[in-house]
């Protein structure tokens, strides 16, 4: 009796503790997506490190959204490894918000097109037409892309 009297406090408590965990979750991407903004990249993905530690810390599922601002830095960074590793984890979390999906899809074939890998980039591509989901004109994007391969904007300085 004692036993499940124990399990029935703790289990009490739990959500309240998931509820302190995202709170911190959230905290702490808003301040990465601050860094981010103004281009303090270092700091940005120590922030959304620690959204991916306290979420670590209260056993649930890997915040998407970390993941995927971690790999947009990668990305702007031309550091494409990390960046495909990060979309891949952002697809392997919690998916909230639910365009994690969809862009990570399209990111990650960005990233093919770009190291010239355009049969696993046409893969992604499908992929994100596959979610339906068409959060910022993400089908439009797949669709333009399976057509002509991604590049990246050129710069021109006069």
């Amino acid at each position: 009796m004692l036993q499940k009297r124990r399990f029935l406090l703790i289990w009490k408590h739990l959500p309240a503790d998931e509820d302190a965990a995202q709170m911190r979750v959230a905290e702490a991407i808003r301040r990465g997506e601050q860094f981010a903004q103004i281009g303090e990249y270092s700091e940005a993905i120590k922030e959304y490190q620690q959204a991916l530690e306290a979420n670590r810390s209260a056993s649930l599922r890997s915040p998407s959204l970390a993941h995927f601002r971690i790999a947009e830095i990668f990305f702007k960074q031309n550091n494409y490894m990390a960046a495909a590793n990060e979309f891949r984890e952002a697809l392997n979390g919690d998916l909230r918000p639910k365009w994690t999906e969809v862009w990570s899809y399209i990111s990650l074939g960005h990233i093919f097109d770009l190291t010239r890998q355009r049969e696993r980039a046409i893969r992604e591509y499908m992929q994100a037409q596959r979610t339906r989901d068409n959060t910022q004109g993400a089908m439009e994007e797949a669709a333009k892309c399976l057509k002509v391969p991604y590049e990246r904007q050129k710069i021109v300085t006069p």
